[in-house]
């Protein structure tokens, strides 16, 4: 009995799943790009997340990314990639100090970084 409960139901809840999977590939997707800098001190100067693009798919923000990163690999910059939607970029100034640092940051259109608004 139990046998023929699981043949009807993991078929069903292994089509639910590829359903909810494909949907949610299929959302729009953000690049988010933040600023941050640091002052004379060292101190973090950051500026707030913003909005950069928008894309139908992941792999067009993931594209946009890998963009950044070869054009910011042929200057001085220290790029960072610790996954295929984040890119940090650092510059350094004459004494090898970080003075500035890019991040930009793709996500599903029903991701905000920014934190929960409040009402």
């Amino acid at each position: 009995m139990r046998a023929a409960i699981y043949a009807r139901v993991l078929p069903a809840a292994l089509g639910i799943l590829a359903l909810a999977t494909s949907a949610s590939a299929e959302c729009a997707w953000v690049l988010w790009q933040r600023v941050d800098s640091f002052d004379s001190r060292g101190a973090l100067v950051s500026s707030p997340t913003d909005l950069g693009a928008t894309y139908t798919t992941s792999a067009e923000c993931i594209t946009a990314i890998d963009g950044l990163e070869h054009r910011r690999q042929r200057g001085q910059a220290v790029v960072m990639r610790d996954a295929q939607t984040r890119l940090i970029v650092m510059f350094r100034d004459e004494n090898q100090a970080i003075t500035k640092s890019l991040s930009f940051l793709c996500t599903p259109d029903t991701v905000d970084p920014r934190g929960p608004k409040g009402k």
